[in-house]
């Protein structure tokens, strides 16, 4: 399956909005791709990222039919972690998705 890029950060955004609204974190309600996700500028600690991940799995399998996995070891272990901003995770999915179809 494929997912295009408008369609993920709309995606990755709603799931944002909701878990803005869960913690009520203003920032969380509007998004956009330099909106940070990890780090000292970042409104999410590291189970809000936790979550963050495991909601975007579950969505991206139910309602696009992709199984990927996006909290690896390379993905860890990365100096330019792909969970730094909203944009950085967009691109990083995009990666693995056509990866896995390859």
């Amino acid at each position: 399956m494929s997912i295009d890029k408008t369609t993920l950060l709309q995606l990755i955004q709603t799931v944002l909005k909701e878990l803005g609204e869960d913690l009520e974190k203003n920032s969380l309600l509007d998004t956009n791709e330099m909106t940070p996700l990890f780090g000292s500028k970042s409104d999410l600690d590291s189970i809000n990222l936790v979550n963050l991940i495991t909601d975007i799995e579950e969505r991206l399998s139910d309602e696009h039919d992709i199984v990927i996995t996006l909290a690896s070891a390379s993905a860890m272990s990365s100096t330019r972690s792909p969970f730094l901003r909203v944009g950085s995770l967009v691109n990083y999915i995009l990666e693995l998705i056509k990866k896995d179809n390859e």
